[in-house]
């Protein structure tokens, strides 16, 4: 009755439970972390150029924004044990006839654990391009905006 696999059985089945007890209580103590990073995004210069669409083959104009700023995001405290990496992204959004919400994604970085989290650019340009199908980029107001993504170590990208 009391032989040696339905001991070994009962200690691996009670040190699977308490493994998996704490490993719940790990995941729990990641939840409650808030935390907000400081940045700061200084626009330098923005020229609005109308252009020729070269895209879609059409004798269609389109207005291309190119903007020049600076960007100071401290990612320290994001970074807690469970963190593998971050994912910055600025993003600008305005409003126009067409549409009620437009978002472009200007800038994108990621930060891995173990770089610098501090991000201080200078003089940065716009890493992707900016630009509405139409002319309705002049006289609109932008708001430009940083987001992230934390992704955990249990986790897969996605």
């Amino acid at each position: 009755m009391n032989n040696l696999t339905s001991r070994a059985n009962v200690i691996l089945a009670n040190s699977l439970s308490v493994l998996a007890i704490c490993a719940g209580l790990l995941f729990i103590t990641t939840l409650h972390i808030k935390v907000e990073p400081e940045f700061e995004i200084k626009v330098n210069k923005v020229d609005v150029r109308h252009q020729p669409d070269h895209m879609t083959g059409r004798r269609d104009y389109l207005d291309l924004a190119l903007i020049n700023y600076n960007l100071a995001v401290d990612m320290t405290d994001s970074f807690h044990w469970n963190v593998k990496m971050i994912f910055l992204y600025m993003v600008a959004e305005y409003t126009n006839e067409d549409n009620a919400v437009n978002q472009v994604v200007l800038w994108d970085k990621i930060v891995m654990r173990g770089d610098n989290p501090l991000v201080d650019v200078k003089n940065l340009r716009t890493k992707y391009s900016f630009f509405d199908d139409g002319s309705h980029l002049r006289g609109r107001d932008i708001k430009l905006s940083l987001h992230y993504h934390h992704h955990l170590y249990p986790r897969t990208l996605r």
